[in-house]
């Protein structure tokens, strides 16, 4: 498994870098990321099999294509965690898409922190809690000027969460054991 994760790490990574430089990740990395998950876990004898790895796929896209639907990201996320779900199987994509979440939204907020519209978001904020309790809708959009209307790239979110799910798993194959002190 060490050398399947270190091939599905490197690809995050590659998907990741395209994403932060261009708002886009291949479909490429992708494409190569499931047919080395389902081709691994198919064949391989330490490999979770056909339909772990089936289960992994669907997790990964069925638990962030409200995001896609909504607005909130972009069908190259979508299938990258996907195609990171036929490596792992569902459990740990189910643990990938928790933590790739938790990174997006630290990201998001240190972003708006850093350019200065943290205000901004808690007035749009409170207003939309009021209007939560007195039965009105009341969601502003943000401005286009504003932080919270930009759109991230989130791939690098995603690998991070990729490498903190597998760093246990790498540790444990034995060929990290000097770097695993934990």
């Amino acid at each position: 498994m060490f050398i399947i994760y270190l091939i599905l790490i490197v690809f995050v990574l590659i998907a990741a870098t395209y994403d932060a430089a261009t708002q886009k990740i291949p479909n490429w990395t992708s494409l190569l990321i499931v047919a080395l998950g389902v081709g691994w876990n198919f064949s391989s004898a330490e490999g979770l099999g056909a339909r772990d790895s089936g289960f992994g796929l669907l997790a990964g896209l069925l638990l962030m294509l409200p995001s896609y639907i909504f607005g909130g990201m972009g069908a190259g996320d979508v299938k990258l965690m996907a195609a990171i779900g036929a490596v792992v199987g569902i459990k740990q994509a189910l643990d990938v898409v928790f933590y790739s979440y938790m990174a997006m939204f630290v990201m998001a907020l240190l972003f708006i922190v850093v350019k200065g519209d943290l205000l901004k978001l808690l007035r749009r904020l409170r207003t939309l809690i009021y209007g939560l309790f007195s039965g009105v809708l009341a969601y502003q959009k943000p401005d286009p000027s504003d932080a919270a209307s930009y759109r991230m790239p989130l791939a690098p979110a995603i690998a991070l969460a990729t490498c903190y799910v597998l760093y246990p798993a790498l540790c444990n194959s034995g060929f990290m054991a000097d770097l695993c002190h934990y």
